[in-house]
């Protein structure tokens, strides 16, 4: 997605919540993964994340490549969730 994403434009049936933090300060989701800004320069954010290695963590990108689209109520494509399937591997390094 390029440009402010309004909350409705995510995930069909979501809710976005926008939270401000700063470098080093981090958020929880759920309790057993945290999301820490590591950096930020010249508009572009750097993320930390730590999860389980069970939890599949990709970029949006990588999901749009291997998954089928659907129409949607105004008749858009719209994309589901990464399925268990995708060949697409995780971005984070193997544990």
């Amino acid at each position: 997605m390029e440009g402010p994403v309004a909350a409705n434009d995510i995930m069909e049936g979501s809710i976005m919540l926008v939270l401000s933090r700063k470098v080093g300060e981090s958020i929880f989701i759920n309790e057993s993964i945290r999301v820490t800004v590591v950096g930020s320069r010249n508009g572009q954010i750097r993320l930390g994340i730590e999860a389980p290695p069970e939890v599949r963590v990709l970029r949006e990108e990588l999901t749009r490549s291997c998954l089928p689209s659907s129409p949607s109520k105004n008749g858009e494509a719209k994309h589901r969730l990464l399925p268990t399937s995708c060949p697409v591997q995780a971005d984070l390094p193997a544990r």
